[in-house]
């Protein structure tokens, strides 16, 4: 059975043990004096506990299968978005980032370089920055 339908199954059960209780509940307070109202009473207990372990048998029996769906769901969609954060992604998400903050009226946090200030950075030759007579 689809899981759909399974969780569909235990409302059409509960919704029908509500009718069944809402029923038990007019009859008790039928003033006609062959009807006793403790004998609903005792009968209304008895479908409130047995929707009860009912509910309790479904939840306990459905919860590891659905604990196996979420870690294998959880699972592909951690391949899904490592397959999408590619280098063009993350800078395109940072610049997303800043622009919410220019609009917000906020300084940027990261500048992204123009291609003429790319190329630049490129030709300069990298240089370990001196540090104070120390060796790295």
């Amino acid at each position: 059975m689809e899981k759909a339908n399974l969780y569909e199954a235990v409302l059409l059960l509960n919704r029908g043990i509500d009718e069944a209780v809402h029923g038990l509940e007019r009859l008790k307070r039928a003033k006609d004096p062959r009807l006793a109202p403790d004998y609903f009473d005792e009968r209304l207990v008895m479908f409130e506990e047995q929707r009860a372990r009912l509910n309790a048998y479904f939840c306990a029996n459905i919860e590891p299968g659905e604990e196996i769906d979420a870690d294998r769901f959880a699972k592909r969609y951690d391949e899904y978005r490592k397959a999408l954060l590619d280098e063009v992604q993350v800078y395109r998400d940072v610049e997303a980032v800043e622009q919410h903050r220019r609009v917000a009226g906020k300084p940027p946090k990261v500048h992204l370089l123009t291609p003429d200030e790319q190329r630049e950075w490129e030709s300069q030759s990298l240089k370990a920055p001196e540090r104070d007579g120390q060796h790295p």
